[in-house]
């Protein structure tokens, strides 16, 4: 297939080859949420329309959008590839994965150095379990519940559901989160520059994608599997985008599913593949 249509990825066995698609992606396919995330959407962006600025003070300007590349890595604030292991936990390590780009961004630190516990979301955020969730519901447990994140190092990670280990006053809370979406509809595919301009403000974008045996045993390269449908998108499966490259026409997706999977846990995806950018949320 890939020969015939000539196509610009290749193929081949991955650490995940061998498992089903249940148990390596994780993301439920309907959202009861979406109704009432739009209303807090609309609101948040009422907010920011009436926000008076002291005379003379500008909001900072985010030139990276611009740019015909862009790769959070290259300023160390990407965290580690980590492995989901056989749990449709990726809504947790897509959420998890995010906030760590976001406060390395805001507060800094060292990449290597922070770890914080998927686990911790996964038990105890509501988000979901490992038979499936939604990574914004972590970010809703965070932000409007006033959560902090447990280290991996507090609660290792152990790909199995379990009642919540109880709740820590740690450093790693979150002060807000949004759709990038301007509608505020969750479920709908944000716009190119419109996820540019939200990896360049906050390091990384969690969002979904759809998963299919092409993708789950890709190797390297840029990848294309279907073309997005933007009037019905459906997605599988939770990741973080954390760069683009226009001459590839492709996002930078981190994984959850270790470094033996795709370029080092990495894949370059065009644009409107697989409804990649479906869900998109900073």
């Amino acid at each position: 297939m890939i020969k015939d249509q000539k196509l610009r990825y290749m193929v081949g066995f991955t650490s995940v080859s061998e498992k089903q698609l249940s148990e390596i992606t994780g993301e439920l396919i309907e959202s009861q949420d979406a109704e009432k995330i739009k209303v807090r959407s609309m609101k948040q962006q009422e907010n920011l329309k009436i926000l008076a600025l002291p005379k003379g003070f500008q909001l900072p300007a985010i030139p990276c959008y611009n740019l015909s590349k862009y790769d959070s890595r290259t300023y160390n604030i990407v965290t580690p590839i980590r492995d989901q292991l056989s749990c449709g936990s990726c809504w947790s390590f897509g959420a998890v994965g995010t906030y760590e780009v976001s406060y390395l961004k805001v507060n800094g630190g060292s990449s290597a150095a922070l770890n914080l516990s998927e686990q911790h979301a996964l038990t105890c955020s509501n988000g979901g379990s490992c038979g499936g969730g939604f990574a914004y519901k972590v970010f809703d447990w965070m932000v409007d519940e006033g959560h902090d994140l447990k280290t991996e190092t507090q609660l290792p990670y152990t790909a199995s559901n379990g009642p919540c280990a109880g709740n820590v006053d740690n450093k790693f809370d979150a002060v807000d989160w949004g759709v990038i979406h301007p509608s505020g509809d969750i479920n709908k595919i944000a716009a190119v520059v419109d996820i540019k301009k939200a990896i360049c403000q906050y390091g990384a974008v969690s969002a979904s994608v759809n998963v299919t045996s092409s993708f789950q045993n890709y190797t390297n390269g840029v990848y294309f599997g279907t073309t997005s449908d933007p009037n019905n998108p459906q997605t599988n499966h939770a990741i973080v985008l954390v760069g683009w490259d226009d001459a590839k026409g492709a996002w930078l997706l981190k994984n959850s599913w270790g470094t033996d999977w795709g370029e080092n846990g990495y894949m370059w995806i065009k644009y409107n593949s697989n409804n990649v950018g479906r869900r998109a949320a900073w």
